[in-house]
C-alpha cells in the first residue's frame, strides 16, 4: 500500500478495478481507496498478472501493508522485489518464513513454514507452545507431533499464562488474545475469559459472537456470569406492574471512511493547537432579500484576511515557522451522511460571489457523488464552518493545522437594539472564530474578526 499522500497511515478500500487473473499494464488503475475524505485511484506499478488480491471492500489496509501481489510479468515489466541471497533462497527452499507470524489467537514471533502449519492444525496443536528444534528455532514436523503425542497440545512447552481472575485476560501478554476493544469491552460485561473462546473471526481474531457463544456453553466463570446479560434481547416483567422492560442489544459499529478521518484529525488538532475563541455579533439587517449567506461569508473572510495576514497562514510547531499567504484558499465544512467534509474553495480572493456559490455547489456535487479527489480537499489557508444553518448560536470550531483560524457562523436571530433613532429590530448573526494562539496573538485576531464583521454590515 503505498503512501497516498500527507503521510496518511492507512485508507479503506472502496472498489477492486481488477480482479485476480487480470494482466495489467503500468499505471493502470487497480483500486479504489478512500483516505482523508477523498478516494483516490492507486496505479499498477508493474506490467503483470494480478495473482492476489489482499482485502475486500470496506477494509481498512495500512500504508506499507501488502494490497496486491503480482505474479508471471508480461514483457516489459519492472521487477517487483529485489534479487534474494543466498540465505533467504535457502529458508525460501525449506519453506520457512522468519518474522512475526500470527498463529492461532496470538502474535509470536517464529519460524515455521505452511506443511507444519497444516498438520499443528490437524492434530489440534497450539504451535504458540511449541519450541522449535530446527534450524534457526523452526518448529519441524517432528515438534507438532511430540506436542500431540503428550497429550499436553505442546513440546517443551511455555509456562502458561496467567489470567487476571477478575477480568479474566492474560496480564502477562497483552497480545495474547486477538479481539478489538469493543470485544474486550463485551467479555468483561459478561465475564467472560478470552482465554475460553473459540476464534472465528479473521486471521484468528474474537470476535462478539464467540464471546457470547462462550456464555451460552458454560465456559465463562460461574461466578462471573451475570444473572440476565444487559447485551441480550429479553424483556422482564415490570416492578410497578405495568409493561415489561425491554433490553435491546446494542452492537457497536466500526467507525470508517470519513467519520475515521475527522476522529484522527480532531485528536491531533486536540493535541497539536493552543486554541482561543472570540465570540461577537454581527447586524446584518443591511442584506436585501435573497442575499447568499455563504457567498458574503466567503468574501468577509477574503476580506479580512487581507487586512490581517497572520490569520491567514500556516503555523509549523515543530520548526516554529509561519507562512502567511497571498491567496485565500477557504475550506467549506460540509455536512453529510457519511461524516464531515472539507472541501477548499482554491483563490477565493479571485471569484465573484457567484463564482463562489458556484464552486461550493459543484464541491457539494462531488461530495455527493463520491467523486471528492484529494486536490479538491488539500491547501486550505481557513476554515469557514456554518453550523448555523441547522441550529446553534456560538461554538468552539477546531482549528486543522497547520491553518491558524476557523470562523464559525451561527443562527440568525431577531432582536431589539437600542440606535439613535430609537429602538429597531436588527437581524443579529453570531460569530465564532477559533485561532491557534501559537500562530497569531489576541490582537491579530481580533482585528481580523472586526474585519469580517465590517464587510458582514455592507449592504452590498
Amino acid at each position: 500500500m503505498p503512501d497516498l499522500g500527507e503521510g496518511l497511515p492507512d485508507a479503506e478500500i472502496v472498489r477492486w478495478l481488477v480482479k485476480e487473473g487480470d494482466t495489467v499494464t503500468v499505471d493502470q488503475p487497480i483500486v479504489e481507496m478512500e483516505t482523508a475524505k477523498a478516494v483516490v485511484e492507486v496505479p499498477s506499478p508493474f506490467a503483470a498478472k494480478v495473482s492476489k488480491l489482499y482485502g475486500q471492500t470496506g477494509d481498512v489496509i495500512n500504508t506499507g501493508d501488502p494490497l496486491i501481489e503480482f505474479g508471471g510479468s508480461s514483457s516489459g515489466a519492472k521487477k517487483a522485489a529485489p534479487k534474494k541471497d543466498a540465505g533467504e533462497e535457502k529458508r525460501a527452499d525449506s519453506g520457512t518464513v522468519v518474522g512475526a507470524v500470527e498463529v492461532g489467537n496470538n502474535v509470536v514471533a517464529e519460524t515455521t513454514n505452511s506443511v507444519v502449519k497444516a498438520l499443528a492444525r490437524k492434530l489440534k496443536v497450539d504451535l504458540t507452545q511449541v519450541k522449535g528444534t530446527g534450524k534457526d528455532g523452526a518448529i519441524t514436523q517432528k515438534d507438532v507431533r511430540e506436542a500431540a503425542k503428550n497429550g499436553g497440545g505442546s513440546a517443551k512447552a511455555a509456562p502458561a499464562p496467567v489470567a487476571n481472575q477478575e477480568s479474566g485476560f492474560d496480564t502477562s501478554n497483552p497480545l495474547a488474545y486477538k479481539a478489538s476493544p469493543a470485544v474486550r469491552a463485551l467479555a468483561r460485561k459478561l465475564g467472560v475469559d478470552l482465554g475460553n473462546c473459540q476464534a472465528s473471526g479473521r486471521k484468528g481474531s474474537i470476535t462478539r459472537d464467540d464471546v457470547e457463544n462462550a456464555t451460552k456453553g458454560g465456559s465463562a466463570p460461574a461466578a462471573s456470569k451475570p444473572s440476565q446479560s444487559a447485551a441480550s434481547t429479553s424483556s422482564t416483567p415490570s416492578s410497578s406492574g405495568g409493561l415489561p422492560t425491554l433490553n435491546v442489544e446494542v452492537k457497536p459499529e466500526t467507525v470508517r471512511g470519513v467519520r475515521r478521518a475527522m476522529a484522527m484529525g480532531m485528536a491531533h488538532s486536540h493535541s497539536t493547537v493552543v486554541p482561543t475563541t472570540l465570540v461577537e455579533d454581527v447586524d446584518i439587517s443591511a442584506w436585501p432579500k435573497g442575499t447568499d449567506s455563504l457567498a458574503r461569508y466567503v468574501r468577509a473572510l477574503v476580506t479580512a484576511a487581507k487586512a490581517v495576514p497572520a490569520v491567514n497562514a500556516w503555523f509549523d510547531g515543530d520548526n516554529f515557522e509561519r507562512l502567511l499567504h497571498p491567496n485565500v484558499n477557504v475550506g467549506i465544512a460540509v455536512d453529510s451522511g457519511d461524516g464531515l467534509y472539507v472541501p477548499v474553495v482554491h483563490n477565493a480572493d479571485r471569484m465573484s460571489m457567484g463564482e463562489v456559490r458556484g464552486r461550493v455547489q459543484e464541491l457539494r456535487e462531488k461530495i455527493e457523488t463520491k467523486s471528492l479527489k484529494q486536490d479538491d480537499q488539500q491547501n486550505a489557508t481557513i476554515t469557514l464552518s456554518n453550523f448555523g444553518s441547522i441550529a446553534g448560536r456560538y461554538g468552539t470550531p477546531v482549528v486543522s493545522p497547520p491553518q491558524v483560524a476557523i470562523l464559525g457562523t451561527g443562527r440568525f436571530r431577531n432582536e431589539l437594539k437600542l440606535t439613535d433613532k430609537g429602538i429597531t429590530n436588527a437581524k443579529m448573526l453570531p460569530l465564532s472564530l477559533t485561532f491557534d494562539h501559537r500562530g497569531c496573538t489576541g490582537g491579530e485576531a481580533a482585528r481580523f474578526l472586526a474585519a469580517v464583521m465590517e464587510d458582514l454590515q455592507k449592504a452590498q
